[in-house]
């Protein structure tokens, strides 16, 4: 382990990685159970805006690769060498040194663990969350909360990565400070 990554970048990421994880295989399980399998009549939330509509996913984010012979192995194993990746950077490299970038890579760990725990146990991914606006025809690909932990994740590091460092306030120099008593 880096020794300049203390135990509360460990805390940080692990909270929020598991947790995030825990709370995306319990909102799959509990939509799941009450809405029913892929068939099911979907259930309204917000009218012609949102619906829990459950749908088995074999592919990646929006069925990338479904088709792919062994597409659910082949997603959890890719799954698991980006945590690797993702432990490797953070805690051995040094990128953990960053609490932004750590929350991040949680976001990022949680949404890979969610998916990968379904691709590995039952063969497909659960969604259910079905956004879409009839006013002006929008209709997004139905998706659960791994997928929002994954985006959001990616998106604070694209923030991070095109922010421009603010320059260091000027330091008083010793003479100066000398000078002046």
């Amino acid at each position: 382990m880096n020794e300049s990554v203390g135990w509360t970048r460990w805390a940080l990421f692990w909270t929020i990685a598991l947790g995030g994880a825990a709370f995306d295989l319990a909102t799959k399980a509990i939509i799941f159970s009450r809405v029913g399998p892929p068939g099911s009549r979907p259930v309204s939330v917000i009218p012609n805006i949102l619906e829990l509509h459950t749908s088995f996913n074999r592919g990646a984010l929006w069925g990338f690769g479904r088709s792919l012979p062994n597409s659910s192995l082949v997603f959890a194993g890719l799954s698991v060498i980006a945590a690797l990746a993702i432990l490797y950077y953070l805690f051995v490299y040094g990128g953990a040194s960053d609490a932004r970038l750590t929350a991040a890579l949680g976001l990022i760990m949680a949404g890979a663990l969610g998916n990968c725990y379904d691709r590995v146990v039952l063969g497909h991914v659960r969604d259910f969350a079905h956004f879409h606006v009839d006013a002006v025809g929008f209709d997004c690909a139905i998706f659960n909360f791994a997928d929002n932990m994954l985006i959001a994740g990616a998106i604070v590091i694209m923030f991070l990565a095109v922010r421009t460092e603010q320059p260091e306030p000027p330091k008083a120099s010793l003479e100066h400070s000398v000078s002046s008593s």
